[in-house]
């Protein structure tokens, strides 16, 4: 009895929970051997409506910040930026301000340099005030020789 119990209540829920997804891309490859579908998106978890209002509740994955992206282990030079996430200045604190030919460049997520400036003391200020948000890249060089490079996160 307690298994026909049991079986009758997984086939009556399998309809409840079925997977639904909020898709961005997708497609279905098929060939004579098998075929493929994929889909790229966000998992639905629960929607809401309330008149011809709708609300899709999702997982979504936090935003990760990477604030070190690539560095030059004998440089010797030590350098913090902050706050990152910024919304507006930012701030570059650098240990070793008088190294020859020192600058930062300051690009934006497609690789368009946007401002070059010559780092002439202990902090600088970099402003990202009238900057639209998204991702931008800071590289700390000597002469040609890049030194750091930063991911910057612009809200």
């Amino acid at each position: 009895m307690k298994t026909i119990f049991f079986i009758l209540a997984i086939t009556s829920c399998s309809g409840l929970l079925s997977q639904q997804v909020v898709t961005t891309a997708g497609s279905t490859l098929e060939n004579s051997s098998g075929g493929i579908s994929y889909t790229i998106g966000e998992g639905i978890a629960q929607t809401l409506s309330a008149g011809d209002i709708t609300l899709t509740q999702g997982f979504q994955q936090t935003n990760i910040f990477i604030s070190l992206v690539s560095e030059l282990k004998d440089a010797g030079l030590s350098v913090i930026i902050y706050p990152n996430p910024t919304r507006g200045n930012l701030k570059l604190n650098i240990n070793d301000f008088t190294m020859p030919g020192l600058q930062y460049l300051l690009f934006d997520g497609n690789g368009k340099l946007l401002s070059q400036k010559k780092v002439e003391s202990y902090l600088t200020e970099v402003s990202l005030s009238q900057m639209q948000s998204g991702i931008y890249f800071i590289k700390i060089q000597a002469g040609t020789r890049e030194l750091r490079t930063f991911k910057i996160v612009k809200e």
